[in-house]
């Protein structure tokens, strides 16, 4: 039976959630007003749409999927209950409508009524609530758990609405459903066989599974029985994951893809020149840089982290190797979230305070740095290395592939890491599991760098808790100033991933979170 508390909230009105206005970048405006003409023309149906992606996924089940390819790789079988749309705004999908209690603790979602996965199960309430299940379940490990386990209940109320119950209100539920915990997966399927379902998914999207050839092909064909009435255009999507960033660049110049994803800052900038080529920049809602394991030594003492951050020259590394695109970061934030702003006290480049304060720290300052093994990355993770050189740090450099680099993220089997979190559409979803206390000793895939600071605790749980988009800002101003002075990460841009495509490639919507959802997506 539910407790008392919950039932008074259930007594009080559901009140609707209106979209909140997010900002976007100039890039993406820029390439609206470009393909403006492309988008507008009428699309042709049939074709194989070839895509190069920066990595090869273990599984793409929900419960195990994180990383920005992994996300995208799930997008022609996949959807999830709600969407993010061009303007960086949570809206329904899968889901028709929302409403919250007053609290933000009691939530009501209806259902779209026809919808079915691909093995024919009915996307319906039971669905719903028995995903939903499966995600909170510690059994299963889910990567998400954390913010799954923020669910007290879930419940099917009738056949099309589902009524999830927090422990705490949370502004972010509809954004949290737009993400792997939102992901609708057949329960007839991973009823069925658990073990399998991550290598042959089953979900609702436009494209159903066909075969995955490990280092070759992921295909998914036309799904003729799309709830998208018209939809898709396309035959046939093929994926490819290619670890090597030059191989991946190649076979777009080559013709063998369609469109690639996460190319480097150089390619961008000479695809933009590239009659041949379509260069879409999405504005970004995360960030990258340098994440300091603050339970080991040297990270355990704010001057050593103060001194890495003083010591790099981000904008000097912004202009060359990174070819003036992104923008400098100074929070979790980034620039297509609302909430993202400058912080005056960030420790910019200061060669004379970073040599004070290692002086004062008064021991050597040695750490292996993990760096994904890309030529790209390696690059810049030298530039660095010469950086804190000057300073008197010195870091060894440790080269990964990018599945063992998450991997030893997730369980905090580092010291440094360069990292970037690719973000979501709430600052909730940025920061809570990544900064949060609760999460700074051995809860696994959160707070990588086992910061804990009881003002930031507070602040994080204000801000999810508040619905007003101007005060949830300036909650997270006053957080990023902490941030600033503690410098758990020394933030180095915002996430500005490009996605190059060919000039016969239409009906992308370019939302600020880079993934392309390929329901809209036709070729010439």
């Amino acid at each position: 039976m539910p407790e008392q508390g919950e039932e008074m909230r259930m007594q009080r009105p559901m009140r609707p959630q209106h979209r909140r206005p997010f900002q976007v970048l100039s890039g993406a405006l820029i390439t609206a007003l470009l393909c403006g003409p492309l988008l507008a023309a009428e699309p042709k149906r049939g074709g194989t749409l070839d895509v190069g992606l920066a990595q090869d996924p273990l599984v793409i089940d929900p419960i195990r999927t994180g990383s920005f390819t992994e996300r995208q790789f799930a997008t022609p079988v996949y959807e999830s209950l709600f969407r993010i749309d061009e303007q960086g705004a949570t809206v329904p999908f899968l889901a028709q409508s929302h409403t919250s209690s007053d609290d933000l603790a009691t939530w009501r979602i209806e259902l779209r009524e026809g919808i079915r996965f691909h093995d024919g199960t009915a996307l319906d309430a039971e669905a719903v609530v028995a995903n939903l299940e499966r995600t909170r379940d510690p059994a299963n490990r889910c990567r998400c758990l954390n913010q799954a386990q923020e669910i007290a209940s879930v419940k099917a109320v009738d056949p099309h609405t589902v009524e999830i119950v927090l422990k705490d209100g949370n502004a972010a539920l509809p954004t949290m459903l737009a993400d792997a915990i939102g992901v609708m997966v057949s329960p007839t399927a991973f009823k069925a066989s658990p073990e399998t379902i991550g290598t042959h998914p089953v979900g609702t999207g436009p494209f159903k599974f066909v075969e995955w050839v490990r280092g070759s092909r992921f295909v998914a064909e036309r799904n003729p029985d799309y709830w998208q009435q018209g939809k898709p255009y396309l035959d046939r999507i093929v994926l490819r994951g290619i670890q090597n960033v030059v191989t991946n660049e190649a076979t777009f110049q080559s013709g063998q893809t369609d469109m690639i994803f996460q190319p480097s800052h150089r390619f961008s900038a000479l695809m933009k020149k590239n009659p041949k080529a379509v260069v879409l920049q999405p504005a970004g809602m995360g960030t990258d840089g340098i994440y300091m394991n603050t339970k080991a030594p040297p990270f355990d003492d704010v001057r050593v982290r103060r001194a890495v951050a003083y010591a790099m020259d981000r904008e000097l590394l912004r202009k060359t190797l990174s070819f003036d695109i992104p923008t400098l970061a100074y929070s979790p934030f980034g620039a297509g979230l609302p909430v993202a702003q400058p912080t005056e006290v960030y420790p910019e480049f200061d060669l004379a305070k970073a040599k004070a304060l290692v002086a004062e720290y008064g021991k050597p300052v040695r750490f292996e740095f993990q760096v994904n093994n890309t030529p790209n990355n390696l690059q810049f993770a030298q530039s660095l290395q010469n950086m804190w050189k000057a300073a008197g740090i010195e870091a060894r450099i440790q080269p990964l592939d990018q599945n063992r680099l998450v991997q030893n993220m997730t369980s905090k089997t580092f010291v440094a890491s360069y990292f970037r979190w690719t973000g979501r559409a709430d600052p909730h979803l940025n920061a809570y599991t990544f900064l949060h206390s609760k999460y700074a000793d051995e809860v696994p895939n959160s707070n990588y760098v086992g910061y804990g600071n009881p003002k930031v605790d507070e602040l994080l749980d204000r801000g999810r808790q508040e619905a007003d988009p101007a005060k949830r800002r300036e909650i997270y101003a006053e957080m990023a100033r902490v941030l600033a002075q503690d410098v758990p990460i020394a933030y180095l841009f915002n996430v500005s991933d490009a996605i190059v495509t060919s000039p016969t490639v239409h009906g992308i919507d370019v939302v600020p979170d880079g993934l392309v959802y390929f329901d809209s997506v036709w070729k010439e």
